[in-house]
């Protein structure tokens, strides 16, 4: 019986201790954002269930912050307490300190510990992200007085990926890699472009990639089949094949030299799915001094890189990935893009996934240096970057030990005293080919983190913190133990400005795109958007804006750098006349706003026509949308063509088409034909505000009556509101 009464006993004070222990405390969410000047903010601790007895949990300061205590908040450890017979959550309240300094962006941390009466949830850690409130954005300069005049449909099922333009019969070239053709289009009216023909290049291998034109000749790249090299394709200005050569290995780019007596091929030569084979890249030299009606392969010289391939070791150790599987210097470097010396003897070519850039001596034919283009360094403000999907809101945070590879795609030229300038558009870019695959983030099991150099790694593998970066895998061991000393991560987000004879980085955007098209009015609400979708956010965690093309042009004595950004849309322009100190111009999009994705999207490549080469009176900026299968046509009014009688001035827009609607309109919002800056007026003439690069404007506080719309480029639209 005893024993009996002992068991009821034992069982009854187990279950009171169960019952005690069944609630569990954690915080409500996992973490808040607060604005740098909001004075304070709030959070919840949440209990399960009312408890029977009173409970507590103490709440202390997590082990990583950016943000200093006392400076930038105030916070002491305490003790939490649910009382007995309530499951009411507990406010906790944090002050906030402001500054009036511009600084990045920061984070702060708390953790619950030592429960006494209950356990802890799944949520026992909380980040707090404070937003600076002196976000510094360049301020556009808009000297140019860019605006969107159109979009054009190349191929509703195709692609538009590349676009050359030929002056003398006013066409367009595009290339559309998705079916294989050269669409060929009358260019000669940019408001109404129309097909003429397209050519396809099926018969020459499988994927047609690239194209050019020096007016009298158009020049297509063509892939060829699997283990097979690849060919160009020589048409004259109606699409007739002239003549066929080939040349290496997964032909990517092509470009005409200056003096128009060679056109040079970037053979990125992948390697194939599990390394099978992995063909050299190489660059082409295509001689057409003698035209190009009879070209044969006497006409064709391969540039290779042999003569580094002892060099493995030194290349290297100075910061060129070399990591292919068993592959040599000459199999493992993929040469993408190519940029031209003025005088057509210095060709400069990217090599994307190796993060270099060959120097090629069209003289001798041959590879006369690889220089190595390191790495951006993302703890200085001037670098901070946003880095993750999962946040609700934007922070331009910088990081310790975290490092952008500039892993260029386009590359433009220039020359200033002498000395040529290279610009690249900083995409970044990961092999990703079954055993080799840089598919990895920072939260992976697999990336480790070196414990002496990141204490804080169980914080910064949170979604919401670092965790969800695309990293590689095959470089930031620098001592070489296994785990990581740095954090790798692709792409720069920006454009750089390097010596094209020491390699010397001279100037880099920093953090100006992804600063910039946050704050944009009409398009901060898509920042780090995809091309296929209008996600806030959605490519932070990847590469950001992604800038993709560019070029440069010559305009009233300035130079110009215009740069596509892939994933967020539309380009950027910079005045460079400076190589040392570039000025932002402007920001312009011509994507759909919404829910949905439309418009142009997925800018590639870009193209100048100089005002007096363009069908227009203006010069014009073309670009080529790959997911939109769209051309966008912008006008440059700062560029205009020269008359007998001086032609337009400088800001005057020829052929102005600028439409509101509604107009009338009653208390609502009016949308805009095209993005424009602007200064609205009464009907004396009385100014009422004014607003850049706007697409919308909310008329609810105008009172009813006639205004004058009137761009910063001259056009003048009548406005009614009722």
């Amino acid at each position: 019986m005893r024993n009996i009464l002992h068991g009821i006993i034992t069982s009854a004070l187990f279950l009171a201790v169960s019952a005690m222990n069944a609630q569990s405390i954690q915080f409500d969410k996992d973490f808040a954002v607060a604005e740098e000047n909001s004075g304070q903010v709030s959070f919840l601790i949440k209990i399960s269930s009312a408890p029977a007895t009173d409970v507590s949990v103490n709440l202390v300061a997590g082990g990583f912050a950016t943000a200093v205590n006392g400076t930038d908040f105030v916070f002491e450890s305490e003790t939490v307490v649910f009382p007995a017979g309530s499951s009411q959550s507990q406010v906790i309240t944090v002050q906030i300190l402001d500054n009036a300094i511009d600084e990045a962006d920061k984070l702060f941390t708390f953790e619950l510990q030592n429960p006494v009466g209950a356990t802890l949830g799944s949520k026992k850690q909380f980040v707090v992200f404070i937003s600076d409130n002196e976000l510094d954005s360049p301020e556009a300069s808009s000297e140019l007085g860019i605006e969107y005049v159109s979009s054009y449909l190349v191929d509703s099922d195709g692609s538009a990926e590349i676009v050359a333009y030929n002056k003398p019969q006013k066409r367009l070239y595009v290339m559309n890699s998705t079916s294989s053709v050269v669409e060929i289009l009358d260019f000669s009216d940019p408001r109404n472009i129309v097909s003429i023909n397209s050519i396809d290049l099926t018969v020459y291998g499988p994927s047609a990639t690239s194209v050019a034109c020096n007016n009298a000749i158009v020049a297509a790249t063509v892939d060829g089949a699997e283990g097979e090299p690849g060919s160009v394709v020589f048409m004259n200005k109606n699409g007739v094949v002239l003549s066929v050569v080939q040349v290496g290995y997964l032909p990517d780019m092509l470009v005409f030299t200056p003096d128009n007596q060679k056109v040079l091929v970037a053979n990125e030569g992948e390697p194939s799915q599990g390394y099978v084979t992995d063909p050299e890249g190489t660059i082409s030299v295509i001689d057409i001094s003698a035209g190009v009606d009879d070209l044969t392969q006497s006409d064709v010289i391969t540039i290779d890189f042999h003569a580094f391939d002892d060099q493995i070791d030194e290349l290297r150790a100075q910061g060129i990935r070399i990591f292919g599987l068993n592959s040599s210097v000459s199999q493992d470097l993929e040469p993408e893009y190519i940029t031209v010396s003025e005088d057509s003897n210095t060709a400069w070519v990217t090599l994307q996934e190796n993060n270099a850039v060959a120097v090629v001596d069209l003289n001798s034919n041959s590879v006369s240096n690889i220089l190595p283009l390191g790495t951006k360094d993302h703890s200085l403000i001037e670098n901070s970057l946003d880095v993750s999907d999962r946040n609700d809101s934007i922070h331009f945070a910088t990081w310790d030990h975290l490092k952008g590879m500039f892993m260029p795609d386009a590359i433009a030229s220039y020359e200033v005293d002498g000395i040529t300038y290279l610009i690249t558009a900083n995409e970044g870019d990961q092999r990703e080919y079954g055993v080799i695959n840089e598919d990895n983030t920072v939260r992976s099991s697999s990336y480790v983190l070196d414990p002496a150099t990141f204490p804080n790694a169980t914080w910064l593998k949170l979604n919401w913190v670092l965790g969800r970066l695309a990293v590689s895998p095959y470089s930031g061991d620098t001592d070489g133990d296994g785990d990581f000393d740095e954090i790798h991560c692709f792409g720069a987000r920006s454009f750089s400005i390097w010596n094209g004879s020491t390699g010397e980085l001279v100037f880099d955007s920093g953090n100006d795109f992804e600063t910039i098209t946050a704050t944009d009015p009409v398009f901060g609400g898509l920042f780090n958007a995809s091309n296929n979708n209008n996600t806030f956010k959605n490519r932070s965690d990847n590469k950001g804006p992604e800038p993709e093309g560019v070029t440069v042009a010559n305009i009233a004595d300035n130079t110009y750098a215009f740069v596509t950004l892939e994933r967020t849309g539309g380009f950027v322009a910079y005045n460079v006349t400076n190589p040392f100190a570039p000025v932002f111009e402007s920001y312009n999009n011509s994507r759909d706003l919404g829910s949905a994705a439309g418009g142009d999207l997925g800018p590639e490549g870009i193209i100048y026509i100089p005002s007096s080469d363009s069908p227009s009176d203006t010069g014009l900026v073309v670009i080529a949308n790959e997911i939109s299968a769209t051309l966008s046509v912008y006008n440059v009014s700062g560029d205009v063509k020269k008359k007998g009688n001086g032609g337009k001035k400088s800001g005057e827009y020829a052929d102005a088409d600028l439409i509101l609607y509604p107009n009338p309109a009653g208390n609502e919002m009016v949308y805009f034909s095209k993005p424009v800056s602007f200064r609205l007026y009464d009907s004396m003439g009385k100014f009422i505000t004014d607003a850049k690069n706007r697409a919308y404007f909310d008329v609810t506080s105008l009172n009813p009556g006639v205004y004058m719309l009137v761009t910063y480029s001259g056009e003048t639209v009548r406005l009614v509101v009722e």
